[in-house]
């Protein structure tokens, strides 16, 4: 175990390591791929929300998995549990293993939580065990866990095309500090790409540059249906003044962003105007990889 491993604690026992939300600064549906997929350029970036997540080492064969979310699945349906299977069966297992999460995102919210939780399991167990070599040789595990996977391996701001799969690392240059509210709901992935489909409009362009203009293409068809993610959008805009408000991937979490990290009268604001069911979090933008969790968000 190398104690310099990228967002990785190495304990006696295994490895803690965080995994970090992501937010979608730019989401441009290019056109239909040949394999039923959308082709896209998407701006992402990690950002200091995360869920943390143990990987051990245990007598036997066996992974198993538990977390302190119940609602969260275990077996096939979890992107973590599926990333250490695929990893076993591509460069082996010397013996079982215990993960265990402790679950901080909330599912469902675009902030790509499964993809993050099974791109560090991939890169815990690589430093684990020592092998393979290169951390190249996880990208195509990582591609058919699903489009985010690759981007969390990198865990910096990146350009991302094809499926979303297709990673270029590249600075943001945007403000770096943000507000991100969750309605308490979500909205299926599926849904939002089919209801574009039907209605083809691109999102609204906003920013100036060196880093806009900017826009998700997911919006018009999310807003339609789902008013209070527009309405959190534009709140975040007009009233909280935002230098860049947008929705995340394909919602429902919506963010701002501004040069500096909002205060508690901002949060508190939002939390009187939103009620309680919303989840709300201040957070930066992380400019490249680290090997301690980033600071505790503002709740």
């Amino acid at each position: 175990m190398s104690p310099s491993a990228k967002g990785m604690e190495d304990t006696s026992k295994g490895i803690e390591l965080f995994a970090p939300a992501k937010i979608n600064l730019d989401l441009r549906i290019l056109g239909r791929r040949a394999d039923g997929f959308h082709e896209l350029s998407t701006r992402m970036a990690p950002v200091s929300l995360y869920d943390r997540l143990r990987i051990a080492p245990h007598p036997g064969q066996e992974i198993s998995f538990r977390c302190d979310d119940p609602r969260i699945p275990a077996g096939e349906e979890n992107l973590a549990c599926r990333a250490a299977r695929l990893f076993a069966e591509t460069f082996g297992l010397p013996r079982g293993l215990e993960i265990s999460l402790e679950k901080r995102l909330p599912a469902g919210a675009g902030l790509g939580g499964g993809s993050s939780d099974a791109a560090a399991t991939l890169s815990a167990l690589r430093s684990l065990l020592g092998h393979p070599a290169s951390r190249d040789a996880l990208l195509p595990l990582a591609a058919s866990l699903g489009s985010d996977v690759p981007f969390f391996l990198a865990r910096k701001p990146a350009l991302c095309r094809g499926r979303g799969e297709i990673v270029s690392p590249e600075p943001w240059l945007g403000p770096q500090h943000g507000l991100l509210l969750f309605p308490g709901f979500s909205v299926a992935t599926s849904w939002a790409y089919q209801a574009y489909a039907r209605k083809p409009l691109p999102g609204d362009e906003r920013g100036t540059p060196p880093w806009g203009p900017v826009r998700n293409d997911l919006e018009p068809a999310v807003f339609e249906k789902y008013l209070w993610i527009a309405a959190a959008r534009n709140w975040l805009q007009e009233e909280a003044g935002a230098q860049l408000a947008m929705m995340s991937g394909s919602g429902s979490s919506v963010f701002g962003l501004w040069e500096s990290l909002p205060g508690p009268e901002l949060v508190e604001r939002a939390r009187l105007f939103f009620g309680p069911e919303a989840w709300i979090r201040t957070f930066s933008i992380l400019s490249g990889e680290t090997s301690h969790p980033p600071p505790a968000p503002t709740a």
